[in-house]
């Protein structure tokens, strides 16, 4: 994978970004309207992105590879939110401050930010991996995270969410070598497509609704995006660098561990009233920041990968 290649993505990324933050600044994309389309892709489009790869044929080296994901970024994520467990057990830190911290540092925004570009960096057999983030994502998050914000027990409705269901239907067509007729393959196919420009521009919309002052005022967010951006990522790249993977599949799965903080933690910090200020603007701050650490977290990943 050439550097070019990655700026000219990072370059393309931005400049859906910053149609999202013209839409915003000029009120054609208010914030009601943001949170519909933010639904729209998360129970529509990315399911259908999702089924859409059951085009692919997989093979016993494919699953393999897919296992190997999953339990990296299964093992990296529940690494990150047992150390920020123990961290917050020896500060004494306060039940809020300690969910919303554990949410911003261990979940990357892999399907909003990571899909994209991992789609445009490693073509459809990024969506498999994608799978694998979803799954890890999730159990992780509505099992361990969720209580945190709530102070409640684990539901498991929680994970009965569109894009687990439809990663859940993926997996066992592929298993089974199923394909969707052709008409039906290009209509999942043309609404899946839609996923990375509509992400992208809600990331810019977010953007234009906090003001930069007031994100670069809040002095929690540099150590919770060089944890989230550059830290992280490096714990990623010793970890693969001794699993049996292609070269294509450490460099896909990096990217994906790699992303800025997700959104979903500052959804439900405003439903919490679990810092939700703090964790808006460390979503920005890190999504900004992910322009500069991620060329430098892939050049390092191909030098040592």
């Amino acid at each position: 994978m050439s550097m070019g290649l990655v700026f000219n993505q990072i370059l393309i990324i931005f400049g859906y970004v910053a149609v999202g933050f013209l839409a915003g600044k000029c009120r054609i994309i208010h914030e009601e309207q943001r949170k519909f389309l933010t639904s729209l892709c998360s129970k529509l489009l990315l399911p259908c992105t999702i089924l859409a790869a059951a085009r692919l044929d997989m093979g016993p080296e494919a699953f393999k590879n897919l296992g190997l994901s999953f339990a990296v970024m299964m093992g990296v994520m529940g690494a990150t939110l047992l150390a920020c467990q123990l961290t917050a057990r020896l500060l004494h830190m306060e039940a809020k401050l300690n969910a919303a911290l554990t949410g911003l540092v261990t979940f990357p925004n892999c399907t909003f930010l990571g899909l994209p570009l991992c789609l445009a960096l490693f073509g459809d057999i990024a969506v498999l991996y994608n799978s694998a983030a979803i799954v890890a994502f999730n159990i992780l998050f509505f099992i361990f995270l969720l209580p945190l914000f709530t102070g409640g027990k684990f539901s498991p409705k929680s994970l009965l969410t569109a894009p687990t269901i439809s990663t859940v239907v993926l997996l066992a067509m592929l298993v089974l070598g199923l394909h969707w007729p052709g008409p039906v393959q290009t209509v999942i196919g043309n609404i899946g497509s839609m996923i990375s420009p509509m992400t992208l521009i809600i990331i810019g919309v977010m953007l234009s609704e906090n003001p930069l002052w007031e994100i670069l005022r809040e002095k929690r967010v540099y150590p919770v995006s060089l944890i989230r951006n550059f830290l992280i990522p490096l714990v990623v790249i010793a970890v693969l660098s001794f699993m049996p993977l292609q070269r294509d599949v450490k460099m896909c799965v990096l990217v994906y561990l790699a992303c800025p903080c997700a959104t979903l933690t500052t959804i439900y910090a405003v439903q919490t009233d679990s810092y939700p200020e703090l964790c808006a603007r460390s979503v920005i701050f890190s999504t900004l920041l992910f322009g500069i650490s991620l060329p430098a977290v892939i050049a390092v990943g191909q030098m040592i990968l």
